[in-house]
This record gives structure tokens, sequence and C-alpha cells, in this order.
């Protein structure tokens, strides 16, 4: 079943079925250039996300969908998977705007459209909660697409001083970034994600 579509993307359920995509993009070092221990090494750490996403459908009516291109763009084929994009919610009642693209989609400003189009789905799912989205500072052009969007800056910073484990990133300096006000705990809540 198709979910959203844009002028350009048709954005449908992220399954299972699309692990060996969904693995090649979040596989791809290219993909985590500016934070390289978040790559996913193995099918099962890609399998694990998607589980995750098909669970906030399930349980908030949204979650992050495969996103395949409705006509060509470039060299890229038309119906190929080209990335993800989408919102999980959060345990503390905010959504998380996420993406990510194959490279050879990038620079095409479809990172923005299904962003945009995954705002705009979050927002109908549940109207009253906040859309979030967290980005490495390091990361300009991910930075460029959520100024883009109707998403304003609540936050710059670092979360603490040194990681505390391999996977912990709150020492890296990122933005926040929320479609409205956020309450002080809210933006705690954001920040201590990392």
């Amino acid at each position: 079943m198709t979910y959203l579509h844009t002028p350009r993307l048709m954005l449908t359920a992220l399954t299972l079925d699309h692990l060996d995509d969904y693995h090649r993009v979040y596989g791809d070092p290219r993909t985590w250039e500016h934070l390289p221990s978040g790559r996913h090494v193995d099918r099962a750490q890609s399998a694990r996300a998607i589980e995750r996403s098909m669970a906030s459908r399930r349980e908030h009516g949204f979650g992050h969908l495969a996103v395949t291109l409705r006509e060509p763009v470039g060299e890229l084929p038309p119906g190929g998977f080209i990335g993800t994009a989408g919102a999980a919610m959060l345990p503390f009642g905010a959504w998380n705007l996420g993406y990510r693209f194959l490279p050879e989609a990038w620079g095409r400003g479809l990172a923005g459209e299904a962003a945009a189009a995954s705002i705009e789905a979050a927002r109908a799912t549940a109207p009253d909660v906040p859309v979030t989205a967290r980005v490495l500072a390091n990361n300009p052009a991910s930075i460029r697409v959520l100024e883009r969007l109707d998403l304003e800056l609540a936050w710059q910073g670092v979360s603490s001083t040194a990681p505390t484990g391999p996977d912990d990133t709150t020492h890296l300096e990122r933005l926040v970034f929320a479609d409205r006000p956020l309450d002080e705990a809210m933006l705690r809540e954001v920040i201590a994600l990392g």
C-alpha cells in the first residue's frame, strides 16, 4: 500500500522485504561519512531497524518509509529503492524525523521532498505531537535540508563532554530542530539522545 507520494517520489511501508536495499543504503560507508560508527555492519542490524519502523507504524500510525522514484531523476531509474524517510515516535512523545539516501540520489532535492512529506504525515497522524530532527553539526547538507523545511532551530551544542561507551554520540555537536517550541523537559529529552 502506498503511504505518500510527491511529484517525484513514492513512499511506501518499509518491511523486511526491503532488507537487501535497506542494508545497501545503511551499510554504505558514504552514507555515514559524518558518523562512521553508525554504519550497519550486518543485515541483522538493518533488520532490527526495519522492525522498529514497523512497530512505530503499528503503535503510533507512522514510521519510516521506503522511498522509490516515480520517474527517472538523472541516471536514477524509476521504481528503484533510493532510501528511507519518515518519523518514529520517541519514548517521550515526540516524532523523530529521519532520512537516508543512496549517494547517487544526493544533491537533487529528494531528501527535502521526502522529509517535507514525512513531516506532513506525522502532523496528520498526531497533530499535537511535535516533530523534531537531530543532525550533526559536521553535516552541512543535512542541516540545509532541515533549514528549508517548516522547522526551527531549537538548540545547538553537545550533551556531554566525553562518550560513555562505543555507541554514545552525546559528545558530538548537534543541532536540534522542531516544528514548534518545545517545553524545557522535552527539549532536555531530545538533547539527551545525542
